[in-house]
């Protein structure tokens, strides 16, 4: 074979490499590209997302904070009816003893 032969056949070899360097590359731009558009289009819909829930949590802030007061008031009220239920028990008691101490003295009677 002559040396002009090889040449060729090894030009050809690198032209051809050549061109598959070139598809493979166009492929894997393209791959990369459809990658980017889904990853941004993710992106946007997490932000979106985040956004949403921002948003939801500062409509709830003051009805949280409405709840607490109103909690705040309820735990008051029930306070004073506690003390106002531990006074009455103690009346009853002190009534149920001069009760029996009545009865006592009617008894001896």
């Amino acid at each position: 074979m002559s040396t002009l032969a090889i040449v060729l056949i090894l030009f050809a070899i690198g032209v051809i490499a050549g061109v598959l360097l070139v598809l493979l590359g166009r492929r894997n731009g393209r791959a990369k590209a459809a990658r980017r558009e889904r990853l941004t289009t993710e992106a946007e819909g997490h932000r979106q997302e985040a956004a949403a829930h921002v948003s939801r949590a500062e409509d709830l802030r003051p009805q949280a904070q409405a709840h607490r007061e109103e909690a705040a008031q309820h735990l008051s009220e029930a306070d004073k009816l506690e003390a106002q239920a531990e006074r009455s028990k103690r009346f009853a008691s002190r009534h149920e003893a001069e009760a029996d101490d009545r009865a006592e003295e009617l008894r001896r009677l």
